[in-house]
Parts: structure tokens; C-alpha cells; sequence
């Protein structure tokens, strides 16, 4: 498979993976990393088993070591819960 053929395949297993976890296990916090920008992805089903995604791609020229849950300062760690309408940015340490 190729370019969005294999977009849609490994999405709908992400999206199966963090279904059957998050009734397993509710409490869990399901934490996900993905290249795309929240505004991008903020409506696919998946998004309901999520608590807290980390969005943007990886920048190399803006990596700092320094920064908790992400590599480069144009990554957002976003609280998903909280951000139906506008972007809540997870802050706990």
C-alpha cells in the first residue's frame, strides 16, 4: 500500500488499538504522537480515544532537549478533552 492507502490502514488500527484500551482500562490516559496539526485531524473518530496528543511534525532545527513530552518547540501537547473549540494545552508535570 501506498500514500493514503496506507494512511487509512494504520489510522483504523490506531483507532481499533485505543477503542479496545480504553474499554478495558478507562481510567487509562492515552497519550499520542502524530506529524499532523490538531486543526488537520481534530474530527476523525479516533480522536475520541484519545486524552492528550502531541501534534506537528518533528523539526530538527527546533529540537530542545529541554522540552517535556515533545522534540521541537513547533509541537503542541494538546489536552484533547479540553479542546473540542479551541486548543487546551496539557501543562501538568
Amino acid at each position: 500500500l501506498v500514500g493514503s492507502e496506507m494512511c487509512i490502514r494504520d489510522r483504523n488500527g490506531v483507532e481499533t488499538l485505543a477503542k479496545e484500551i480504553k474499554e478495558k482500562y478507562p481510567d487509562k490516559t492515552i497519550w499520542l504522537y502524530t506529524g499532523y496539526n490538531w486543526e488537520d485531524i481534530k474530527d476523525l473518530t479516533v480522536i475520541r480515544y484519545i486524552d492528550i496528543l502531541i501534534d506537528g511534525k518533528f523539526v530538527k532545527d527546533k529540537l530542545d532537549p529541554k522540552l517535556h513530552w515533545r522534540g521541537s518547540t513547533n509541537q503542541r501537547v494538546i489536552d484533547v478533552k479540553q479542546s473540542r473549540d479551541d486548543i487546551v494545552l496539557y501543562t501538568k508535570a
